[in-house]
């Protein structure tokens, strides 16, 4: 499933080299990640959240796994999840970094669709009373539904990858200086 994911790229990863110690880069990514959940249904009440930071999640000295926090009248819809580890050579410490785009609340609306649209076009073909006229309207309309349907929130998880992805890059580059 990993490797079907990363193939639709909605699984990345991110490798970032930065000058500075582990621990003192684990102390500042900590000043700036609120500790919470980074589950499906942690979202629920962030917009009433007094904090400053922009990420919820856990961080430790072995690696980190947060996300984005959401905001009252943010248009972004932040559905990544960033997990790394950290690893120290000489004076670089190397951060790899997994962002997940995909998120397990789609499953049950993927599979419906995948079940309806077949269903609905197997009626709507051997329907007795639909005239051909009808029918090579209705078909095309009925598969461009679809694709919208199944595609939108494909998109909107790979463009949270991609967002995530920027952001921690400068995040990380910010936690430096």
């Amino acid at each position: 499933m990993k490797d079907f994911l990363k193939r639709i790229k909605l699984i990345d990863n991110l490798q970032t080299e930065l000058e500075i110690e582990r621990t003192d880069f684990v102390h500042k990514l900590r000043q700036h990640v609120d500790e919470g959940s980074t589950g499906v249904f942690s979202d629920a009440f962030d917009i009433f959240s007094k904090s400053k930071n922009e990420y919820k999640g856990k961080v430790d000295i072995n690696g980190f796994k947060i996300k984005r926090r959401k905001r009252l009248f943010d248009t972004n819809i932040n559905l990544a999840v960033a997990s790394g580890t950290y690893n120290q050579k000489e004076n670089k410490l190397i951060i790899d970094t997994e962002i997940n785009g995909f998120s397990p609340i789609f499953i049950p609306f993927f599979i419906f669709c995948l079940l309806f649209y077949p269903i609905f076009i197997t009626l709507f073909l051997f329907a007795e009373n639909i005239d051909t006229a009808t029918m090579l309207f209705a078909i095309p309309f009925i598969l461009l539904h679809g694709t919208f349907m199944l595609g939108i929130p494909y998109f909107m998880m790979r463009r949270s990858v991609k967002r995530l992805q920027r952001e921690l890059e400068r995040e990380f580059f910010y936690l430096t200086k």
